[in-house]
């Protein structure tokens, strides 16, 4: 089991923000840093809750870090999350050596709220589109890859909540009846507070992503009732148009968070494993996917 090692990477209003550090176990250990990102509709939620599928990865080789955000609340407003995620990568930018890890090798993996942070930190990177007062710019960083579990990928202007928390628990009608056909989220579960469609679209990563963005896995159970699957492919599309390599992996009649059991996280890790020896050029995986290619062009030299 890899050990775990706890950082604070900065300060807030609120207290110390934390990582939690897996380091590889095995005989391989890749140099690659995961940055990991739980759910919990931005204001519930701790980096706890991703323990084993942080050791899955950890397992394969991959340096894997439980970042601690700040929870949207009446004092904490978006985009803080994302203000967060970017100091956290420019702590680790920073710490490289220490962790082994390449500085250039910084990848994204977050898990429904978690991965629409990742989505939009990815897009506030390569566009510097968000005002961040709390982030230290002097570092440059950039995301080498994004993992995108189950995201919300865009948002719409209606005022009523999505997430409405009744006393019996989730209100299901209201997670039904707030949705768009598209997939589309009301804004008002992010913002706090009723939008009109441009403030929508500036929260929606479908609506953010440029050709500069980085490469994208994308995670999605069939059966997700809460992020409908059409999140995901419809950002899928929009990056396949853009020219971005992007791999959209679905699970049939699995729901939200399908990844939390074992089994699913264990073939989730498998898959994550591959794409990221493929985007990120590990000459053994080039090797193995030329030497098994039914119609392969000449080796690389």
């Amino acid at each position: 089991m890899s050990a775990v090692e706890e950082h604070t990477y900065a300060h807030r209003d609120t207290g110390a923000l934390k990582l939690r550090i897996f380091t590889p176990t095995g005989e391989t250990d890749r140099q690659i840093a995961v940055l990991h990102l739980h759910g919990g509709g931005w204001r519930a939620g701790a980096p706890a809750m991703l323990e084993p599928r942080s050791r899955v990865l950890s397992a394969l080789g991959y340096t894997v870090i439980q970042v601690q955000y700040r929870l949207l609340s009446d004092t904490v407003a978006w985009p803080a999350p994302v203000t967060d995620l970017r100091s956290a990568m420019r702590w680790v930018a920073g710490h490289a050596d220490e962790l082994d890890v390449r500085s250039d090798a910084i990848v994204l993996w977050g898990h429904s709220a978690g991965a629409h942070i990742c989505l939009m930190t990815a897009c506030s990177l390569a566009d510097e589109k968000l005002d961040h007062p709390d982030d230290d710019s002097s570092l440059p960083v950039a995301v080498a890859a994004v993992i995108d579990c189950y995201g919300p990928t865009s948002f719409h202007s209606g005022a009523t909540p999505l997430l409405a928390v009744g006393p019996d628990g989730p209100d299901l009608t209201a997670i039904a009846a707030n949705q768009r056909s598209d997939g589309a989220l009301p804004g008002i579960d992010l913002l706090a507070h009723p939008c009109n469609e441009d403030q929508a679209d500036a929260i929606s990563p479908l609506k953010q992503v440029s050709a500069d963005f980085p490469p994208t896995m994308i995670v999605h159970g069939t059966s997700d009732t809460l992020i409908r699957p059409e999140n995901s492919q419809r950002l899928t599309s929009a990056l396949n148009k853009l020219g971005v390599v992007c791999e959209l992996v679905t699970f049939a009649e699995c729901s939200h968070e399908f990844d939390a059991a074992p089994s699913y996280a264990a073939v989730v890790g498998a898959h994550l494993d591959v794409f990221l020896r493929q985007v990120l050029g590990d000459p053994a995986l080039v090797e193995e996917i030329h030497e098994y290619s039914m119609f392969r062009a000449p080796a690389p030299q």
